[in-house]
């Protein structure tokens, strides 16, 4: 299941959510553009519509796990015509939100844990910014593969650990100027990010103990005979520190963790440093596109 930490924060959050998902549309969309690509061969195109090709027996089945509040649920359900979206958070206030925005019969939502679900069978899962907080990416993308039919494809989005890189660069400028010693998490954040469990987090924001492109490419490699990841960069500007570390802390894209108290002095200090080292503050994303497909017939 994800940090319970993570799940208070994001709960705490459920609404305010989307007016600082500046970051989490682009990579939805750009997911989106990354999925059909690889479903081409099973879709039709009318109109700029797309519906699942007609020769399918059956209605063409989308699992989301972590829908949060809709946000790429309706860009799904847009693309997909034909299809059925069942979107499952383990946050009860995102789902809330999410079935009071949606009204579409070929949407249903659900509160689980979408690291165990167990049963059903899907032709895509798909998923936009929300892996990197399992505990187990390998467990969690074993268990996706087994959901899916077969020529069914797993799709999702993934920040990885060089977001966050120039407040992370200004923690630690900040800090050797006040003659701080060891490793200190951020704050103002949903908490350090679980992925990594049993190992520290090499940096100051707690986005640095996310999987890189390596190790996520090892657990796709052993729960998919064919699978890819891409990777984007998108960047954003804030008026200030403390503006930046709002969105970090409604969005949930890991930029702090607890345990680090931001007194006025200490913001003042990180402001300096990241304008001094960077010029603004201009924050970096960086987000891995996955895709991994199961064999028709099943198996590997």
């Amino acid at each position: 299941m994800v940090d319970p930490v993570v799940l208070r924060r994001f709960s705490a959050g459920a609404a305010r959510y989307e007016a600082h998902a500046h970051t989490q549309r682009l990579s939805a969309r750009d997911l989106l553009a990354y999925t059909r690509e690889w479903l081409a061969p099973f879709l039709r195109t009318d109109d700029g519509i797309v519906e699942p090709a007609p020769d399918r027996e059956r209605a063409f089945r989308i699992l989301e796990p972590g829908c949060g509040t809709g946000l790429y649920t309706c860009m799904l359900l847009d693309a997909f015509r034909g299809a059925s979206v069942f979107g499952v958070d383990i946050s009860e206030a995102m789902v809330r939100v999410a079935k009071r925005r949606i009204d579409d019969p070929r949407a249903r939502f659900a509160v689980a844990d979408a690291e165990e679900i167990a049963t059903g069978r899907y032709d895509l899962v798909t998923s936009n910014a929300t892996f990197q907080w399992f505990l187990s990416l390998p467990r969690t993308l074993a268990r996706m593969a087994s959901l899916l039919s077969g020529g069914g494809v797993l799709t999702f989005s993934f920040f990885g650990p060089e977001t966050y890189a120039e407040l992370d660069d200004a923690m630690r400028a900040a800090a050797v100027r006040r003659g701080a010693e060891g490793r200190v998490a951020a704050a103002d954040g949903p908490g350090r990010s679980s992925v990594g469990a049993g190992r520290d987090a090499p940096g100051f924001v707690a986005a640095t103990g996310f999987h890189s492109r390596e190790e996520i490419a090892e657990s796709m490699a052993a729960a998919f005979p064919r699978w890819e990841i891409d990777e984007r960069r998108y960047r954003q500007e804030f008026p200030t520190v403390a503006d930046l570390l709002r969105s970090i802390r409604y969005t949930g894209t890991g930029g702090g963790g607890a345990g680090y108290s931001w007194s006025p002095g200490r913001l003042a200090r990180v402001e300096e440093a990241y304008r001094g080292r960077h010029g603004r503050i201009r924050a970096t994303y960086q987000v891995f596109l996955c895709r991994g497909v199961i064999p028709e017939g099943g198996g590997r």
